[in-house]
């Protein structure tokens, strides 16, 4: 796919010690190349029309030109670890079984019956054949035709040549990615460095710990907005503002399909309006509301020896935290990799944090062919405890009436989704209303947000 040219040219940006100025207050630790990286880019400023979120029309655009044309991460390699191993990934009112071959490569099929088109598999599982329940037409979990009961009253059939079309399947990091156009370009050709920046953070060694998941009722665009800037921070997450300085984090564009913010953690930012507060204040704020740190509840253990900052402070606690979950050293960590939010999204629908504690992950799935509703997945996925090999964690589906916070599993983040849950039927209420006419991203803050709606424009003009 053809790269689009987008402008360096100088942009706002809010006053005060930059992303990369903070970074360099780590004096201790060497700074990881990921986090050195920068690719300002300017998007422009131009409005887009409310109805790309609330028309039938365009979600349908959106079937044909982008989920039927582009990459999705549908499963991980743990869950389909044997030959045989079969997990069902569905998307806008299509199926696909994602299967492992007994040479250990992973093939995905359309899971339909080329007989009368029923689907042919209801649940994953281990399976050595796909019998279809209608009439019992059967294919090998290779996808070659294996047997019709009633081979002789179908002439027309030639068995080698039926077998179930496939898709295209790519592999990275444990992370098994879909793509229904057999002439998409390779996954690993559109995401740049994401993969070595993710190697800094020992992507490999990840297990998924925790899978819980929501309908929501807003546009899948507008689920996927709500974690792809930091500054709404201010006013949907203010118990977090007195340590986090979201208007200066740094926005990248790695590759076309490739975007991330990494906002810093154990900073006071200019949006905040109380007293000054002190380093160890900082510290009783961060464990009180939880942070990638510690759990909410702890307490100050310790005074602060002279000079430390709360920064400093919280991140030996997370690297000690980490040290004793997985037996691994992690002395060499810059207290970006142990604190800070970092977060990368592969376009369209696939987001996941960097650093050496629990990576969050996001994917959004249109509910079916409902363009108002969509599933909204959180994963975390932390490093294998030394000697260990956890199994994945199997998906929680909460119930439309039920809050985030009774997943507990989460832990402090639980209550963070459903303050994020909080703005998004308001959201697609607005968009509704507006009919017609335009909402506005900022410049530079909703850099990802403008990406997300020129990759789609680009998906859509070919």
């Amino acid at each position: 796919m053809k790269l689009l040219d987008v402008s360096h040219a100088p942009i706002a940006h809010a006053p005060g010690p930059s992303y990369q100025d903070i970074l360099d207050l780590d004096t201790g630790h060497e700074i990881p190349a990921a986090l050195r990286y920068r690719n300002t880019v300017d998007l422009g400023v131009q409005p887009y029309r409310a109805d790309r979120y609330t028309s039938v029309d365009f979600f349908h655009r959106e079937v044909e030109k982008v989920w039927l044309k582009s990459w999705q991460f549908a499963c991980r390699e743990e869950e389909i670890a044997r030959p045989g191993d079969t997990y069902i990934y569905e998307i806008v009112g299509r199926s696909l079984l994602v299967t492992r071959q007994c040479d250990g490569s992973i093939k995905a099929f359309l899971n339909v019956c080329l007989h009368r088109g029923r689907k042919l598999v209801n649940a994953g599982g281990c399976k050595d054949q796909f019998r279809c329940p209608y009439h019992g037409m059967t294919w090998n979990n290779d996808g070659s035709f294996k047997a019709n009961p009633f081979e002789w009253d179908f002439p027309q059939i030639d068995a080698k040549a039926f077998s179930l079309p496939e898709a295209q399947v790519a592999r990275w990091a444990g992370f098994v990615f879909v793509n229904f156009d057999r002439e998409a370009a390779p996954l690993l050709d559109l995401i740049g460095d994401m993969p070595a920046h993710f190697d800094h953070w020992r992507i490999e060694d990840c297990y998924k710990a925790v899978h819980v998941a929501k309908m929501v009722p807003a546009n899948w665009k507008a689920c996927a907005e709500a974690f792809l800037e930091g500054h709404h921070v201010a006013a949907t997450h203010p118990q977090a503002l007195p340590f986090i300085a979201c208007e200066r984090t740094q926005y990248d564009l790695l590759t076309d399909h490739v975007t991330r913010f990494a906002g810093a953690t154990g900073i006071t930012g200019g949006l905040w309006e109380g007293p000054p507060l002190s380093e160890e204040q900082l510290v009783a704020a961060m464990l009180g509301s939880g942070s990638r740190a510690g759990k909410p509840g702890q307490t100050l253990q310790a005074a602060l020896a002279p000079g430390e900052t709360s920064r400093s402070y919280m991140a030996n606690i997370a690297r000690t935290a980490l040290e004793t979950e997985t037996g691994y050293d992690f002395s060499h960590a810059c207290d970006a990799d142990v604190l800070d939010a970092i977060s990368y999204d592969i376009f369209p629908n696939f987001h996941l944090w960097g650093g050496f504690p629990q990576k969050i992950c996001y994917r959004f799935r249109p509910a079916g062919m409902n363009h108002e509703q969509t599933l909204l997945e959180v994963m975390l996925f932390k490093i294998k405890p030394k000697d260990t090999n956890p199994p994945p964690a199997r998906m929680r589906m909460l119930g439309v009436e039920e809050p985030w916070a009774i997943a507990t599993e989460l832990g402090y983040l639980a209550g963070i989704f459903d303050q994020d849950q909080s703005n998004l039927a308001p959201i697609q209420d607005g968009l509704r209303n507006l009919g017609g006419g335009d909402i506005q991203f900022s410049r530079y803050q909703e850099m990802r947000c403008r990406n997300l709606h020129r990759m789609i424009d680009m998906y859509m003009s070919k």
